[in-house]
């Protein structure tokens, strides 16, 4: 007998629900795998493909398109690599944009054995943070800063009033005794810097006097007058909030000492302008193209009565003769040398000096490196200093109005930010205004290592 077996309607009934759950379940499955796959294709062109960060492009520059180091708008570190073998510098340009338009190519020499690298020696301004070569226009302002910026020369600052060093220090034969303070004979503090100044500029010569421990680090010499004082402070031997005669360095008869090397952004010839109170000298490359300020240090003649520099440049008639001897060629220690009267905004510096000295020209090779020393020097009460640099290359102008800064990156320190800082150490001179202008696309001389 044959058995047939059928569902009932109910049973069946069950299993059609069942069927078409499991159909709209799979269905469900396939288009949120579907969705998923078109959420993370949507977020990846999105977010990834459309977002490219701006990047850094080798490009290797056409000698006859170089371009002039003024029209340099990107801040740019200079690498110069050595290694045991000597290898020739590629010269690199670098390009950064955030728009369709190419920004202009600033030269940056790069050791091509090396690798094209982002390091610490090749930073770019990107426009998108201050934190990547930042530093790059620091450390203009005032006496310099305690960080190096990435190009500035290193100060040193040196008490004549003192030898040893830390708690081993001990009062010079060149201190004068006052009371708790300490002053300064100036007839052997000159005779000092004269003996530094004519012989080499040797770091033996004031090995035996006090150094300060900190260094700081300038990349421009732009400093209208200010109470002495401010050099202790700022090289961290001085203290505002202490009286002057607990400082490890007084406010006298101290001198700071910028060395380094820098390196020419151009081929020509060049001279240096400037003054400082009470001096200023420049050496470069070995030879002193300038000094200035109110009496001529390296001049300094033991035999005359009371000692001291024979030429007094704050005196006029000192003045005038200085400069007809230099005219006449009876001093060609100073060969070349000019008052520079036309320039505005130099206060007591043109009533008491005349203006502004022009020292002796240079002359460099675009990309060659050369040795700089700046000296500074104080006896005691005020202090300040300007330090600007001429193209003399097509010819002199001694009736300019302004000059270019001698700056070593972008920095553009003025005078207002320097009497900020004075305020702040309680070093401002009351009654002195200075404001040098100068030109604001002045060339940089790049320190390198």
């Amino acid at each position: 007998m044959a058995l047939h077996i059928q569902m009932n309607e109910s049973a069946e009934w069950e299993w059609r629900r069942k069927d078409r759950l499991n159909k709209i379940a799979s269905a469900a499955a396939c288009l949120l795998m579907i969705a998923g796959g078109l959420g993370i294709l949507f977020l990846s062109v999105v977010f990834i493909v459309e977002y490219t960060p701006v990047a850094m492009i080798g490009y290797v520059e056409p000698q006859e398109e170089r371009i002039s180091p003024r029209s340099v708008n990107h801040r740019v570190f200079s690498n110069s690599s050595s290694s045991a073998a000597a290898v020739e510098p590629t010269q690199v340009s670098v390009i950064t944009t955030t728009t369709n338009s190419i920004s202009e190519l600033a030269e940056v020499d790069v050791d091509m054995t090396e690798g094209l690298s982002l390091d610490a020696s090749v930073g770019l301004s990107l426009g998108l943070s201050e934190d990547l070569g930042g530093g790059w226009g620091n450390s203009g302002k005032g006496l310099g800063e305690q960080q190096s910026g990435g190009s500035a020369l290193e100060g040193t600052l040196y008490d004549l009033k003192q030898t040893g060093k830390g708690r081993g220090r001990k009062v010079s034969p060149l201190a004068v005794k006052e009371g708790d303070a300490l002053k300064i004979n100036r007839n052997k503090y000159y005779e000092v810097l004269s003996n530094f100044l004519n012989k080499g500029w040797s770091a033996a010569q004031l090995s035996r006097y006090y150094e300060s421990p900190t260094k700081l680090y300038a990349s421009s010499f732009y400093m209208p007058v200010a109470r002495a004082r401010y050099a202790p402070i700022a090289y961290q031997v001085g203290d505002a909030k202490k009286p002057e005669s607990q400082w490890v360095v007084q406010p006298a008869g101290w001198c700071v000492v910028y060395r380094g090397k820098v390196r020419a952004p151009k081929t020509g010839k060049f001279r240096f302008i400037g003054t400082g109170d009470d001096y200023i000298g420049v050496r470069f490359n070995r030879q002193v193209v300038l000094e200035g300020g109110y009496r001529m240090v390296s001049a300094y003649d033991p035999k005359l009565p009371n000692g001291g520099p024979r030429v007094m440049l704050s005196q006029k008639d000192g003045r005038e003769a200085f400069i007809k001897d230099v005219k006449a060629g009876r001093d060609n220690d100073h060969k070349g040398y000019e008052l520079i009267n036309s320039v505005e905004g130099i206060g007591i510096w043109g009533q008491e000096l005349g203006g502004l000295l022009a020292g002796k020209e240079f002359s460099v090779k675009e990309g060659e490196t050369y040795p700089i020393e700046i000296l500074v020097a104080e006896e005691g009460g005020a202090f300040g200093f300007a330090l600007f640099i001429e193209d003399t290359t097509e010819g002199k102008n001694s009736k300019a109005k302004k000059y270019d800064l001698f700056r070593t990156n972008f920095a553009t320190p003025s005078a207002a930010e320097v009497q900020k800082l004075l305020q702040e150490a309680d070093s401002v001179h009351g009654g002195y205004h200075i404001d040098i202008p100068y030109n604001e696309d002045s060339l940089i001389w790049t320190v390198v290592p």
